[in-house]
């Protein structure tokens, strides 16, 4: 969907301190109106202590947070209003149902018992309503975490490691309802991983940070531009295809993604002289493009 420039999460120059180590150090970004807002790092870098400064779980010891233009620290109750927060490992009562754990959160949000009924019908869980939560799998306990997030229709979701622990079945589900929730409900969404696949597939932005620090903070699709004279094929006897690629002059790097795809990385030679090479030597090319850094050999660029 389009995006517009409406700002509806401000975070300026926020650091934290504990004992001896900097926890978040100097961290400045904005967050846009529907906008889905990667926070990406690896264990240590700071990314739990963020979100629980922009929540008032924890209290930063300089900068501010300002959500819709109320400051946290001066209008705290007026700014979580807006906010909805899944914490990476949810708690909740075990021989309860999942409606009966989100009745119990919706008299402090003071929700309608409908809002309840509705908000698991959108995750698809209506079934699952009156099942004991000890019963519910990992990937039906997150998205129970994302119902209790969702009561109170706040306008800003900070989920922290919504995918972490789940298959790739359940890590798909969870990222398909996150943003079906930016599309359709113009919901914004910071969503803290590790995982850089999941900041890959769904985010606007990304912020990467690391010791508390920023490294980066770039539109995803900017960061994951074309590398020159790196291309990423589909070719058919694959594993003698291969071999014929190894006697390319012009090739200077080769790696196998799958059973038929392989990356390479040429010299002086251009893709269509590597594909007539192929052509000649009687293999099937079905497919040449230009590839695209993924985040991951960013971040090790970055990190260097």
């Amino acid at each position: 969907m389009a995006r517009d420039s409406h700002i509806v999460l401000q975070v300026k120059n926020i650091k934290k301190k504990f004992q001896d180590i900097t926890a978040v150090d100097n961290l400045s970004f904005e967050l846009k109106s529907g906008e889905i807002f990667g926070l990406l790092g690896p264990n240590g870098a700071g990314k739990s202590t963020t979100l629980a400064i922009l929540t008032g779980l924890v209290k930063a010891d300089e900068g501010e947070v300002k959500v819709f233009s109320y400051d946290l620290r001066k209008t705290f109750i007026k700014a979580v209003k807006n906010l909805g927060v899944l914490v990476e490992i949810p708690s909740f009562y075990g021989y309860l149902s999942g409606f009966e754990n989100l009745k119990l959160l919706s008299r402090v949000k003071m929700v309608k018992k409908g809002e309840i009924y509705s908000t698991l019908e959108k995750l698809e869980m209506a079934s699952w309503a009156k099942t004991k939560v000890k019963n519910y799998s990992s990937g039906m306990k997150k998205r129970l975490g994302i119902a209790c997030a969702l009561l109170g229709n706040p306008k800003i979701l900070i989920l922290d490691e919504p995918t972490s622990g789940l298959d790739p079945k359940g890590r798909q589900i969870i990222l398909d309802l996150i943003k079906s929730l930016s599309n359709n409900e113009s919901k914004s969404v910071i969503i803290s991983s590790n995982l850089l696949q999941d900041i890959e597939a769904i985010c606007d932005r990304a912020l990467l940070i690391d010791k508390g620090k920023a490294i980066f903070c770039e539109h995803v699709d900017a960061l994951l531009k074309p590398i020159e004279n790196s291309y990423t094929l589909q070719i058919e006897p694959f594993n003698k295809a291969c071999s014929a690629l190894k006697s390319f002059k012009g090739l200077r790097k080769i790696v196998k993604l799958s059973s038929n795809s392989v990356k390479v990385v040429l010299s002086n030679s251009s893709s269509a002289e590597l594909n007539q090479y192929l052509v000649r030597k009687g293999y099937k090319v079905y497919e040449i493009k230009m590839s695209k850094r993924t985040l991951q050999e960013l971040f090790f660029e970055l990190k260097d």
